[in-house]
Protein backbone atom coordinates (compact mmCIF):
# COMPACT_ATOMS: atom_id res chain seq x y z
CA UNK A 1 0.00 0.00 0.00
CA UNK A 2 2.60 1.82 0.45
CA UNK A 3 4.48 1.83 -2.55
CA UNK A 4 1.30 2.82 -4.48
CA UNK A 5 0.85 6.58 -2.07
CA UNK A 6 4.53 6.99 -3.01
CA UNK A 7 4.10 6.40 -6.49
CA UNK A 8 0.81 8.02 -6.66
CA UNK A 9 2.51 11.35 -4.94
CA UNK A 10 6.01 10.95 -7.26
CA UNK A 11 3.76 11.00 -10.40
CA UNK A 12 1.93 13.99 -9.03
CA UNK A 13 4.42 15.82 -7.80
CA UNK A 14 6.89 15.39 -11.38
CA UNK A 15 4.07 15.45 -13.65
CA UNK A 16 2.53 18.38 -12.05
CA UNK A 17 5.97 20.77 -12.42
CA UNK A 18 5.34 20.55 -15.76
CA UNK A 19 0.86 19.92 -16.67
CA UNK A 20 -0.29 21.31 -13.90
CA UNK A 21 -3.61 20.18 -15.19
CA UNK A 22 -2.82 16.59 -15.16
CA UNK A 23 -0.77 17.18 -11.77
CA UNK A 24 -4.52 18.55 -10.15
CA UNK A 25 -6.33 15.12 -11.55
CA UNK A 26 -3.55 13.03 -9.74
CA UNK A 27 -3.41 14.87 -6.30
CA UNK A 28 -7.03 15.64 -5.95
CA UNK A 29 -8.03 12.11 -5.08
CA UNK A 30 -4.45 11.49 -3.41
CA UNK A 31 -5.56 13.68 -0.60
CA UNK A 32 -8.78 12.07 0.80
CA UNK A 33 -6.58 8.65 0.64
CA UNK A 34 -4.10 10.03 2.89
CA UNK A 35 -6.32 11.23 5.55
CA UNK A 36 -8.30 8.11 5.91
CA UNK A 37 -4.98 6.18 5.90
CA UNK A 38 -3.56 8.86 8.52
CA UNK A 39 -6.96 7.97 10.64
CA UNK A 40 -6.05 4.30 10.30
CA UNK A 41 -2.50 4.60 10.94
CA UNK A 42 -3.65 5.65 14.93
CA UNK A 43 -5.42 2.48 15.74
CA UNK A 44 -3.85 -0.36 13.19
CA UNK A 45 -0.52 -1.36 11.05
CA UNK A 46 -1.50 0.29 7.84
CA UNK A 47 1.39 -1.87 6.08
CA UNK A 48 -0.32 -5.15 6.68
CA UNK A 49 -3.99 -3.86 5.49
CA UNK A 50 -6.44 -6.78 4.13
CA UNK A 51 -7.90 -6.59 1.19
CA UNK A 52 -11.43 -5.66 1.85
CA UNK A 53 -10.06 -2.81 4.44
CA UNK A 54 -7.81 -1.57 1.27
CA UNK A 55 -11.46 -2.37 -0.76
CA UNK A 56 -12.75 0.02 1.85
CA UNK A 57 -10.55 2.88 2.03
CA UNK A 58 -11.14 2.99 -1.83
CA UNK A 59 -14.46 3.45 -1.90
CA UNK A 60 -14.38 6.13 0.88
CA UNK A 61 -12.07 7.56 -1.22
CA UNK A 62 -14.03 7.66 -4.16
CA UNK A 63 -16.67 9.33 -2.20
CA UNK A 64 -15.21 12.18 -0.90
CA UNK A 65 -12.76 13.09 -3.59
CA UNK A 66 -15.75 15.16 -5.31
CA UNK A 67 -15.79 17.43 -2.43
CA UNK A 68 -12.41 18.28 -3.15
CA UNK A 69 -13.00 20.13 -6.61
CA UNK A 70 -13.94 22.82 -4.05
CA UNK A 71 -10.01 22.81 -3.01
CA UNK A 72 -10.12 26.49 -4.13
CA UNK A 73 -12.10 27.61 -1.32
CA UNK A 74 -9.83 26.28 1.33
CA UNK A 75 -6.57 26.56 -0.90
CA UNK A 76 -4.92 29.44 1.63
CA UNK A 77 -5.64 27.22 5.02
CA UNK A 78 -4.44 23.78 3.43
CA UNK A 79 -1.35 25.75 1.89
CA UNK A 80 -0.16 27.31 5.07
CA UNK A 81 -0.78 24.00 7.28
CA UNK A 82 0.80 21.86 4.60
CA UNK A 83 3.94 23.81 3.88
CA UNK A 84 4.74 24.31 7.48
CA UNK A 85 4.37 20.59 8.38
CA UNK A 86 5.94 19.65 5.67
CA UNK A 87 8.90 21.13 5.92
CA UNK A 88 9.17 20.69 9.46
CA UNK A 89 9.29 16.71 8.98
CA UNK A 90 11.78 16.98 6.26
CA UNK A 91 13.91 19.30 7.60
CA UNK A 92 14.11 17.27 10.95
CA UNK A 93 14.84 13.82 9.23
CA UNK A 94 16.48 14.54 6.25
CA UNK A 95 18.73 17.03 8.49
CA UNK A 96 19.02 13.70 10.88
CA UNK A 97 19.75 11.91 7.51
CA UNK A 98 22.49 13.97 7.15
CA UNK A 99 23.90 13.29 10.81
CA UNK A 100 23.94 10.02 10.35
CA UNK A 101 25.35 9.97 6.62
CA UNK A 102 28.04 12.55 8.34
CA UNK A 103 28.93 10.20 11.25
CA UNK A 104 29.91 7.09 9.02
CA UNK A 105 32.24 9.21 6.69
CA UNK A 106 33.80 10.16 9.42
CA UNK A 107 33.77 6.92 11.42
CA UNK A 108 35.42 5.40 8.37
CA UNK A 109 38.25 7.68 7.95
CA UNK A 110 38.96 7.50 11.45
CA UNK A 111 39.24 3.59 11.46
CA UNK A 112 40.03 3.29 8.06
CA UNK A 113 42.69 5.05 7.38
CA UNK A 114 46.57 5.57 8.80
CA UNK A 115 47.01 7.74 11.43
CA UNK A 116 48.20 10.80 11.23
CA UNK A 117 46.68 11.23 7.31
CA UNK A 118 43.15 10.15 8.70
CA UNK A 119 43.31 12.92 11.27
CA UNK A 120 44.29 15.67 8.46
CA UNK A 121 41.51 14.31 6.48
CA UNK A 122 38.93 14.58 9.09
CA UNK A 123 40.34 18.58 9.36
CA UNK A 124 39.60 18.83 5.93
CA UNK A 125 36.17 17.12 6.10
CA UNK A 126 35.28 19.64 8.94
CA UNK A 127 36.44 23.11 7.59
CA UNK A 128 36.15 22.18 4.12
CA UNK A 129 32.36 21.22 4.82
CA UNK A 130 31.22 24.16 7.08
CA UNK A 131 33.02 26.52 4.52
CA UNK A 132 31.38 25.13 1.43
CA UNK A 133 27.98 24.94 3.15
CA UNK A 134 28.57 28.68 3.87
CA UNK A 135 29.78 29.66 0.56
CA UNK A 136 26.06 27.24 -0.91
CA UNK A 137 24.21 29.83 1.76
CA UNK A 138 26.15 32.83 0.05
CA UNK A 139 25.61 31.66 -3.38
CA UNK A 140 21.98 31.71 -3.08
CA UNK A 141 21.60 34.78 -1.50
CA UNK A 142 23.42 36.81 -4.43
CA UNK A 143 21.17 34.63 -6.64
CA UNK A 144 18.24 35.85 -5.39
CA UNK A 145 19.20 39.12 -5.57
CA UNK A 146 20.39 40.05 -1.60
CA UNK A 147 16.83 40.45 -0.76
CA UNK A 148 17.20 37.92 2.39
CA UNK A 149 20.12 39.51 4.67
CA UNK A 150 18.34 38.80 7.75
CA UNK A 151 17.63 35.04 7.50
CA UNK A 152 20.86 34.48 5.71
CA UNK A 153 22.71 36.43 8.37
CA UNK A 154 21.07 34.10 10.96
CA UNK A 155 21.85 30.81 9.20
CA UNK A 156 25.27 31.73 8.62
CA UNK A 157 25.68 32.47 12.15
CA UNK A 158 24.10 29.22 13.59
CA UNK A 159 26.46 27.03 11.21
CA UNK A 160 29.64 28.78 12.61
CA UNK A 161 28.19 28.44 15.84
CA UNK A 162 27.97 24.98 16.44
CA UNK A 163 31.51 24.53 14.25
CA UNK A 164 32.61 26.91 17.00
CA UNK A 165 30.89 24.63 19.76
CA UNK A 166 31.74 21.72 18.33
CA UNK A 167 35.67 22.54 18.90
CA UNK A 168 35.13 22.86 22.70
CA UNK A 169 35.02 19.17 22.90
CA UNK A 170 38.25 18.94 21.52
CA UNK A 171 39.55 19.01 24.86
CA UNK A 172 37.55 16.26 25.74
CA UNK A 173 39.63 14.33 22.51
CA UNK A 174 36.21 14.12 21.08
CA UNK A 175 36.35 15.79 17.35
CA UNK A 176 33.03 16.08 15.64
CA UNK A 177 34.17 16.45 11.90
CA UNK A 178 30.63 15.06 10.41
CA UNK A 179 29.44 18.57 10.86
CA UNK A 180 31.06 19.46 7.70
CA UNK A 181 29.25 16.76 5.62
CA UNK A 182 26.18 18.56 7.88
CA UNK A 183 26.91 21.88 6.59
CA UNK A 184 26.79 21.01 3.73
CA UNK A 185 23.48 19.63 3.14
CA UNK A 186 22.40 22.45 5.68
CA UNK A 187 22.93 24.56 2.63
CA UNK A 188 21.93 22.80 0.01
CA UNK A 189 18.51 22.23 1.40
CA UNK A 190 18.54 26.22 2.35
CA UNK A 191 18.82 26.76 -1.56
CA UNK A 192 16.01 24.57 -2.34
CA UNK A 193 14.03 26.22 0.15
CA UNK A 194 14.71 29.95 -1.10
CA UNK A 195 14.09 28.76 -4.80
CA UNK A 196 11.26 26.42 -4.40
CA UNK A 197 9.17 28.40 -1.54
CA UNK A 198 10.21 31.75 -2.14
CA UNK A 199 11.16 32.62 -5.47
CA UNK A 200 9.60 29.50 -8.21
CA UNK A 201 7.18 31.54 -9.84
CA UNK A 202 9.44 34.57 -10.14
CA UNK A 203 11.81 32.25 -11.86
CA UNK A 204 9.31 30.41 -13.78
CA UNK A 205 8.19 33.21 -15.06
CA UNK A 206 10.89 34.34 -16.93
CA UNK A 207 11.22 33.72 -20.82
CA UNK A 208 13.04 30.70 -22.35
CA UNK A 209 14.85 27.77 -21.52
CA UNK A 210 16.48 28.80 -18.66
CA UNK A 211 13.55 27.97 -16.21
CA UNK A 212 12.81 24.96 -17.41
CA UNK A 213 16.30 23.45 -16.75
CA UNK A 214 15.40 25.31 -13.15
CA UNK A 215 12.25 23.81 -13.11
CA UNK A 216 13.88 20.03 -13.51
CA UNK A 217 15.96 20.15 -11.27
CA UNK A 218 14.33 21.71 -8.67
CA UNK A 219 11.84 19.03 -9.33
CA UNK A 220 14.30 16.41 -9.18
CA UNK A 221 15.85 17.68 -5.60
CA UNK A 222 12.44 17.77 -4.63
CA UNK A 223 11.42 13.88 -5.11
CA UNK A 224 15.28 12.72 -4.00
CA UNK A 225 14.74 14.69 -0.84
CA UNK A 226 11.02 13.43 -0.26
CA UNK A 227 12.55 9.83 -1.26
CA UNK A 228 15.73 9.96 1.35
CA UNK A 229 12.83 11.10 4.08
CA UNK A 230 10.32 8.51 3.31
CA UNK A 231 13.43 6.24 3.28
CA UNK A 232 14.50 7.31 7.09
CA UNK A 233 11.02 6.98 8.15
CA UNK A 234 10.77 3.42 6.73
CA UNK A 235 14.21 2.06 7.76
CA UNK A 236 14.37 3.25 10.97
CA UNK A 237 10.55 3.12 11.69
CA UNK A 238 10.73 0.99 14.81
CA UNK A 239 13.53 2.95 16.28
CA UNK A 240 11.49 6.64 15.25
CA UNK A 241 8.51 5.31 17.23
CA UNK A 242 10.16 3.97 20.21
CA UNK A 243 11.42 6.80 20.40
CA UNK A 244 8.40 9.19 19.88
CA UNK A 245 5.86 6.93 21.27
CA UNK A 246 2.97 8.92 21.23
CA UNK A 247 2.53 8.21 17.42
CA UNK A 248 4.16 5.27 14.96
CA UNK A 249 6.90 6.56 12.19
CA UNK A 250 3.65 5.27 9.88
CA UNK A 251 1.86 8.16 10.84
CA UNK A 252 4.14 10.86 10.21
CA UNK A 253 4.99 9.39 7.02
CA UNK A 254 0.89 9.21 6.15
CA UNK A 255 0.78 13.42 7.25
CA UNK A 256 3.89 13.97 5.14
CA UNK A 257 2.54 12.36 1.92
CA UNK A 258 -0.37 14.56 2.80
CA UNK A 259 1.30 17.56 3.43
CA UNK A 260 3.13 17.58 0.08
CA UNK A 261 0.04 16.73 -2.05
CA UNK A 262 -1.66 19.01 -0.07
CA UNK A 263 1.29 21.57 -0.76
CA UNK A 264 1.19 20.98 -4.21
CA UNK A 265 -2.10 20.86 -5.23
CA UNK A 266 -2.55 24.41 -3.26
CA UNK A 267 0.50 25.83 -5.66
CA UNK A 268 -0.70 24.40 -8.90
CA UNK A 269 -4.33 25.67 -8.36
CA UNK A 270 -3.05 29.12 -7.18
CA UNK A 271 1.22 29.59 -7.90
CA UNK A 272 0.64 33.21 -6.53
CA UNK A 273 1.09 31.81 -2.88
CA UNK A 274 4.71 30.91 -3.41
CA UNK A 275 6.19 34.26 -2.68
CA UNK A 276 8.72 35.81 -0.40
CA UNK A 277 6.23 36.31 2.04
CA UNK A 278 7.60 32.87 3.12
CA UNK A 279 10.34 33.58 4.44
CA UNK A 280 9.48 32.56 7.74
CA UNK A 281 10.11 29.21 6.67
CA UNK A 282 13.62 29.69 6.78
CA UNK A 283 13.66 30.73 10.54
CA UNK A 284 11.93 27.42 11.30
CA UNK A 285 14.23 25.57 9.13
CA UNK A 286 17.57 27.30 10.74
CA UNK A 287 15.91 26.75 14.19
CA UNK A 288 15.92 23.03 13.45
CA UNK A 289 19.25 22.99 12.10
CA UNK A 290 20.91 24.60 15.17
CA UNK A 291 18.55 21.79 17.51
CA UNK A 292 19.73 18.60 15.25
CA UNK A 293 23.20 19.95 15.27
CA UNK A 294 23.27 20.19 18.84
CA UNK A 295 21.72 17.30 19.32
CA UNK A 296 23.92 15.54 17.30
CA UNK A 297 27.23 17.07 18.63
CA UNK A 298 26.49 15.67 22.22
CA UNK A 299 25.26 11.95 20.57
CA UNK A 300 28.24 11.87 18.39
CA UNK A 301 30.01 12.63 22.29
CA UNK A 302 28.57 9.63 23.76
CA UNK A 303 29.51 7.75 20.48
CA UNK A 304 33.23 8.38 20.70
CA UNK A 305 32.97 7.22 24.41
CA UNK A 306 31.55 4.05 23.64
CA UNK A 307 34.13 3.21 21.01
CA UNK A 308 36.89 3.54 23.53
Amino acid sequence: MFLVIIIWLLNGVFIGAFRPNIGIIILIPLIPCCVVLFILSLFMNIRELRVPIVILIIIITIIITPLFFLFQQITGFLYHQAILSYVIIVSLFSLYGAYLFGKKVDENIYTKIPSPLNHIIRWFEFLGGVILGIYIIYLTFIFTGSRLILVTTIIIIAIIGLAAFSLIFLITGKFNAWLGTFSIYAGLYFAYLVISFLFAREIFDQPGTYPFFIRIIIATFDILILLYTIGILIGRGDIISKKIKVISADTILMWLIFSKAAYELAILMNPLLTSITNRWLLLVYTILVGIVGLIGIFSYKKYKKKKK
